[in-house]
């Protein structure tokens, strides 16, 4: 019973206020009656005076009634904002003059942290982009370096095999053709690492023009179908007609669509095929490439995704495929 009475006198503070103003209205008409009847001559009714009386003790109770439960909320909301900020701090806080007093102080120890907080996550993210930067630049010096040294290697080997300076067996030419492929497909990735170096150090020149996506796809469609064949799979192509043209660098945006073609390929197991198509959303241009790799990382993928990057666009790794996604104009 005591929890439905609670229940049903739940009053917001506004309309606890309201409700204290209303025997004040009352009363305020009442009083405009007795000067009427406090006229010479007239005599207020009995019943008037007692209705003026039994509001002005009405008034009174819901008066008191609101201000007690006004002042016991705000003195638990100020105690409990309080002990939080001691606790926060670790210590015991000042008083104050008053609860105002002590809430104002609390605002303003946590404002002071939210700047303090602001400036460290800014210097954070200051250093973090001078790390970046710092190691962008070390790994493409590392990556011109080892390109130098790669290209002393390949040299002999090239000569070797192309200028015999005496017989040799088949062995020792598969095994000069395997060292040339593996310096070969090294000195790829390393130029994939030293692309990706620039990219994060903003070094990589992009020379944006108007081109129609479906004819970038087009173009690259013979490497993408040689990949898939690899792999002994075929190609299930799907241009949508129409699609805004859209301001891209076309030769990285062709490198970008081949690498991440070639991982889709990859992970085909020759049964289901490798899905190449184009659509259009709102004004983006959307290229979709599947199946996705289980594990679609290394060089190849992190270039593919700078390709992208530095013209505006962004790769998103759906559940099954690749979405590569580029503005329209």
């Amino acid at each position: 019973m005591n929890r439905l009475l609670r229940r049903s006198w739940t009053l917001s503070v506004g309309a606890r206020l309201l409700l204290g103003l209303v025997p004040s209205l009352l009363s305020a008409g009442l009083v405009a009656g007795l000067v009427y009847w406090g006229e010479y001559g007239r005599q207020a009714p009995h019943a008037i005076v007692a209705a003026a009386a039994v509001l002005a003790a009405c008034t009174l109770v819901v008066t008191l009634w609101n201000v007690r439960y006004l002042v016991r909320r705000f003195d638990r909301v100020t105690e409990m904002i309080v002990a939080e900020a001691a606790r926060r701090a670790g210590g015991e806080r000042s008083g104050g003059t008053d609860e105002f007093d002590r809430i104002e102080q609390v605002v303003g120890d946590l404002g002071h942290a939210l700047t303090r907080s602001e400036a460290e996550r800014a210097r954070a993210d200051a250093q973090g982009a001078a790390r970046l930067q710092e190691q962008s630049t070390l790994l493409a010096a590392l990556v011109r370096d080892t390109l130098a040294r790669l290209d002393e290697v390949r040299m002999p080997l090239h000569i070797l095999l192309e200028a015999k300076f005496g017989d040799l067996n088949e062995n020792q030419e598969e095994l000069l053709r395997d060292a040339r492929t593996a310096s070969d497909e090294m000195d790829a990735a390393l130029r994939r690492m030293g692309q990706v170096a620039d990219a994060d150090r903003d070094a990589m020149p992009v020379q944006r023009e108007l081109v129609q996506l479906n004819d970038v796809v087009r173009a690259i469609l013979p490497l993408i179908r040689a990949s898939a064949e690899r792999h002994g799979a075929r190609v299930a192509l799907s241009l949508e007609p129409g699609l805004p043209r859209i301001q891209a660098d076309r030769a990285r945006l062709a490198e970008a669509l081949t690498l991440l073609a070639t991982l889709s390929a990859s992970a085909s197991d020759g049964t289901h095929p490798v899905g190449v198509s184009t659509r259009r959303e709102g004004r983006e241009a959307v290229i979709e490439l599947s199946p996705l790799p289980p594990s679609p990382s290394g060089a190849g993928a992190a270039l593919a995704e700078r390709l992208v990057m530095v013209q505006g666009g962004t790769v998103v790794r759906g559940a099954d495929r690749f979405e590569v996604r580029v503005g329209g104009t």
